[in-house]
């Protein structure tokens, strides 16, 4: 299954990026990449779109926790949205989903 980062940027200071496939080891460089760059231009709002996320192990999950402590030292946050299935097991396993949580 192939792995896509589609971030998609809204004001200055906001982004949204969908993951799609699976996030694990082999592909966590793909985001963590994408969040610097994102962080990099002054955004410090992510939005995680898991929509199409079939699969995250615990490097993916690290991954975005990396993500959420470089946005919270530039006052912002990391948040997910749209997680089902496999994806919302292991974020509610490991207690992610309630601290990542989207909030509009």
């Amino acid at each position: 299954m192939t792995f896509t980062v589609t971030p998609e940027t809204g004001d200055s200071r906001t982004a949204t990026v969908r993951l799609a496939g699976e996030l694990d080891m082999s592909t966590v460089p793909e985001l963590d990449t994408a969040i610097s760059e994102l962080v990099g231009t002054g955004r410090n709002r992510l939005v995680i779109d898991l929509g199409e996320l079939a699969f995250c192990d615990s490097t993916g999950l690290a991954c975005l926790v990396r993500g959420d402590n470089r946005c919270a030292a530039l006052g912002g946050w990391l948040r997910v949205t749209n997680h089902r299935g496999h994806v919302a097991r292991v974020l509610a396993v490991s207690g992610l989903d309630e601290f990542l949580q989207y909030q509009p």
